[in-house]
């Protein structure tokens, strides 16, 4: 089969662009984009006063004229009611990873902190568990590598999108959030011509298999039954592409699209591009009928359900399963069953390699830049490539995701992310580590030797070397990480014109933990470390490589150190065993927040606390199994449901 000739021809190929994107903004009509309701009122300071509990265990530092970090309680509400949402669900985070009161202070019993958190989400809040608001529903462009996952398992095409489009943003940590998707004329631009380009690999690849280009035979003469052939060809296709049936309207654009150029094939590819350049395929919007938008809260339908269950663990579209369960309206009947399922597929791989690669940030390890001749002293000569082979990178990043994807399917508690006296590794990674000899580049299940400081995460080189500078360890980088990625604590942004580690005097002489003790002299600057360098310090064993060792400048390195919230520990081991005990729920916590940000595409807010605690207590009541988490997340109200027109029309009234 030959190509259309727009397709041979660059000149005529650009030419087309204005075409295509008339016609795409054609098929957009009919795609209507829920908007966010704005948040309940906050009661003003003639009626709203904290409880005693916090005159009693607060006020101290942020009443009665203390105002520490500039928040006084008996000085609310702000002017700004959403400033002052975002300060009660900071204040309510504090308090349920118990970083306030200080462990310093007098602190609330479990009982009296379980007390102000619930006049928080209740009184200051006003959140109803028994009406969850399931937030906003932001319209989500494809990122790139959900667009190469939809074209390759739309069209059976392998799409370089690195090399055709430009990166994409990210936000709270993820490249899956629709505030940040947007599309730039750049975008545009490419994504019209990609459609060209994906139509024209399609017909290459395909062009021996008339079959597969034309499954119904070849194209009658007749133009009245050319044009119901040429209906009939389309209409899967679209159904695909789009993630729901195609309405007869576009259908029909298409099938004149298809009939109105020379040759019969050459119609076709260019409705085939059509569609790919449309924003119903780029663009993940859900259409809900007025009948179905009534209320403050309802289900999505079952099509857009497919969707985001499909995009969330495997970042592509729904397949032939999902959609026709949607048309039946069964998927939610079988829900379980196929949450199940996906996660069995090999597309689940997707899942593991870009949630981990962002929460975790192994996507950086192959690239962050390190200096290991530095760290290694390798002498003049001596080959860096083979003292720190690339495939080690590799191997580290591929560890953590193995170890992630082992702990999920094989139905762990999530802690075993942090506490596994195991690891996957192969030849390099092994002879890295210093661990038994291995042979070939797969990646296997090995256990780790008694003795082996390695447990978990904390252990793995991804990790550590994501966290370091370029020449040396950095205790701050690695607590900060800790605390933002695995407890959900962090920290705010330090103050301008801070002086550099290496800036200290007699920095040569001076250990590690005595460059951090040196550095935080400065008051503004203690608060913070307080909580970051303990973490970082603890892991000092490892160098910038993540190489264990036992001594820096000729001298033990001492690992001892407490948490902010009071617990000690004198070495790494003992901090991950306080990890998976004492601060466990912290651990649960974050990870919840991490997946339901990556699984609904935003940043989550005050009206989302009420799903972080059922999705919380639903893996809590499965022995914290990592399965259980991600179900939960997929059955939560927000990942289920949308805000009805009678929520969103409060946006209209004035206030």
């Amino acid at each position: 089969m030959r190509l259309p000739r727009t397709l041979q021809t660059p000149s005529r190929l650009r030419g087309k662009l204005r075409v295509l994107g008339a016609v795409s903004a054609l098929l957009f009509s009919g795609v209507s984009v829920t908007q966010a309701a704005p948040p309940s009122p906050l009661n003003t300071a003639a009626t709203l006063s904290p409880p005693p509990l916090f005159r009693e265990y607060c006020y101290d530092c942020h009443g009665e004229g203390s105002k520490k970090g500039g928040i006084a309680f008996d000085q609310l509400p702000s002017k700004n009611p959403e400033e002052e949402r975002k300060l009660w669900f900071a204040v309510w985070r504090n308090l349920e990873s118990q970083l306030m009161p200080p462990s310093d202070k007098p602190r609330p019993s479990a009982s009296e902190q379980a007390q102000m958190r619930e006049w928080i989400e209740s009184k200051a809040l006003h959140l109803d568990p028994a009406q969850p608001d399931p937030g906003k529903v932001t319209i989500r462009r494809l990122n790139r590598e959900e667009y190469r996952n939809t074209i390759r398992d739309l069209a059976g095409v392998e799409f370089p999108v690195e090399d055709r489009f430009p990166p994409d943003d990210t936000g709270y940590g993820f490249d899956t959030i629709g505030d940040v998707l947007n599309l730039s004329p750049i975008h545009l631009e490419k994504y019209l011509a990609a459609g060209q380009e994906v139509a024209a690999l399609w017909a290459k690849s395909n062009a021996q298999n008339a079959k597969s280009l034309f499954p119904q035979g070849p194209p009658p003469p007749d133009p009245v039954r050319r044009k119901e052939y040429v209906r009939g060809l389309l209409s899967p296709f679209v159904t695909r592409a789009f993630r729901r049936p195609v309405d007869d309207p576009t259908l029909e654009k298409l099938t004149q699209i298809a009939s109105s150029d020379e040759t019969f094939d050459e119609g076709m590819l260019r409705a085939m591009a059509v569609v790919l350049a449309s924003p119903r395929f780029l663009f993940r919007a859900e259409i809900q009928t007025a009948a179905d938008q009534t209320g403050a809260s309802v289900a999505v339908d079952e099509f857009a359900l497919a969707s985001r269950l499909s995009y969330f663990l495997w970042s592509s579209m729904p397949d032939a399963e999902l959609l026709k369960l949607a048309s039946e309206g069964k998927l939610r009947s079988q829900w379980q069953a196929q949450v199940t399922r996906l996660l069995n597929d090999y597309k689940s791989e997707r899942f593991a390699r870009h949630f981990v690669g962002q929460w975790l940030q192994t996507r950086d390890t192959e690239f962050v830049p390190i200096q290991a001749n530095v760290i290694l002293a390798l002498k003049k000569g001596e080959s860096v490539e083979k003292a720190f082979p690339h495939r080690v990178r590799e191997a580290m990043k591929q560890e953590t995701e193995a170890l992630f994807r082992h702990v999920l399917k094989e139905k762990l508690p999530a802690e075993e992310l942090l506490s596994a006296n195991y690891t996957f590794a192969n030849q390099a990674l092994a002879a890295f580590y210093g661990l038994p000899a291995l042979k070939g580049t797969e990646m296997r299940k090995v256990p780790l030797p008694p003795e082996s400081n390695r447990q978990g995460l904390l252990g793995h080189g991804s990790f550590l070397l994501v966290t370091s500078n370029p020449t040396r360890t950095s205790p701050v980088k690695r607590g900060l990480f800790v605390l933002e990625n695995l407890l959900g604590a962090p920290t705010p942004p330090p103050p301008p014109d801070i002086p550099p580690l290496e800036s200290t005097k007699h920095k040569a002489k001076m250990s590690m933990r005595d460059l951090m003790v040196a550095h935080r002299a400065d008051p503004l600057c203690a608060s913070c470390h307080k909580r970051m360098d303990p973490i970082g310090l603890a892991l000092e064993n490892f160098n910038a490589l993540g190489i264990y060792r036992d001594q820096e400048n000729g001298a033990p390195i001492d690992s001892a150190g407490q948490l902010v919230t009071g617990e000690t520990f004198s070495n790494t081991r003992e901090l991950i065993q306080i990890l998976v005990t004492t601060r466990k729920n912290d651990f649960y916590r974050c990870l919840t927040e991490k997946l339901l940000t990556y699984a609904l595409g935003r940043g989550l807010e005050a009206s989302d606390i009420p799903h972080i605690n059922q999705v919380m207590e639903a893996m809590q009541a499965q022995e914290g199994r990592l399965s259980a988490l991600v179900l939960a997340v997929t059955e939560s109200v927000p990942f289920q449901k949308t805000r009805g027109q009678s929520a969103v029309a409060k946006s209209a009234v004035p206030r």
